[in-house]
């Protein structure tokens, strides 16, 4: 973040918080309380009221009769962009968290005390549920460096941690797809070192740089390896109707071929979901029949074959 939105958003959060501390705004902005007590030294040069109070429950406030202009919004609108948001929130999209508080933050300013309170009540009883695994963290500017790859269409060098083999490699890297997926984000390429098509999870990419190199690979298709977790296949399945009118609106299902038999639905299913397919496949085994393919069909059958062994 820059340091002249970062001073705004000091002023945006205090208009909204009353009063914070040096301590409180450093973590809310992810920089040191040095670069705070610089940013308020800087915005009291600008003749922004801020008042400054020491001692036990001090902190930063500012000068309730100051104006900042912003821009007019009524409540629905208002309410509309902090849904999205918080959705955008639960994206987790690398690096941006501040960003996002920030701009929830500029939108609250906009409305009176009563109605900033009544905002945050009705945000507050809306939820998205996105999120199936929970990153702990990525490293500083990940999202930077790909973007540039894209725009450049060049390579990436890529250090990342495979935590099955708990080991390091580095890796050149011809990206295509950036995507975000169950809780995660992941990196789709070309890898130099495979030589095949190869999905990276960003939290666990440890250092990334951009290349000379052009990408040869951008518009490429790219064969998958068995393993691949967003590889693209055909799926054959009977299916019971009743489970299928529950069910049909689940996106892997949403572009299905369905042929209508005398008591069932004959399903193709063209999907990069395996794991949804594997899913409805286990958790209905008499309503769901899998035909194709094959090689699919016999993981299924070795699987149900240890869960039976277990249980």
């Amino acid at each position: 973040m820059k340091k002249t939105e970062r001073q705004n958003g000091i002023v945006h959060l205090l208009r909204a918080r009353k009063k914070m501390t040096a301590n409180e705004l450093a973590a809310y902005f992810e920089v040191s309380e040095r670069t705070i007590y610089r940013d308020i030294d800087a915005l009291s040069q600008l003749r922004v009221p801020i008042i400054s109070h020491e001692g036990l429950g001090g902190g930063y406030e500012i000068d309730s009769s100051y104006f900042f202009p912003s821009i007019k919004l009524s409540e629905r609108e208002i309410l509309m962009l902090l849904m999205v948001l918080k959705a955008g929130e639960e994206l987790r999209v690398p690096n941006m968290t501040t960003d996002y508080n920030l701009l929830s933050g500029k939108l609250i300013n906009v409305l009176s005390e009563d109605e900033k309170k009544q905002a945050l009540e009705v945000i507050s009883r809306i939820e998205f549920d996105l999120i199936r695994i929970m990153p702990k963290g990525y490293v500083e500017d990940v999202l930077e460096p790909i973007l540039e790859a894209f725009w450049r269409s060049c390579d990436l060098q890529i250090s990342y941690y495979h935590p099955e083999r708990n080991t390091t490699e580095l890796r050149q890297f011809s990206p295509t797809k950036l995507l975000f997926g169950e809780g995660g984000w992941y990196l789709n390429g070309y890898c130099h070192l495979r030589k095949e098509k190869r999905t990276f999870r960003l939290d666990r990419i440890i250092s990334i740089t951009c290349l000379k190199e052009e990408n040869r690979y951008r518009d490429s298709q790219l064969p998958a390896p068995q393993k691949d977790k967003f590889k693209l296949d055909t799926y054959e399945l009977i299916l019971d109707p009743a489970l299928y009118r529950i069910i049909k609106e689940d996106f892997y299902l949403q572009d299905a071929e369905i042929k209508y038999l005398k008591d069932t639905l004959h399903l193709m299913i063209r999907t990069e979901h395996k794991d949804e397919i594997s899913k409805l496949v286990l958790c209905h085994p008499e309503q769901v029949t899998l035909l194709k393919p094959d090689y699919f069909v016999e993981e299924i059958k070795v699987l149900a074959k240890k869960i039976y062994e277990k249980y």
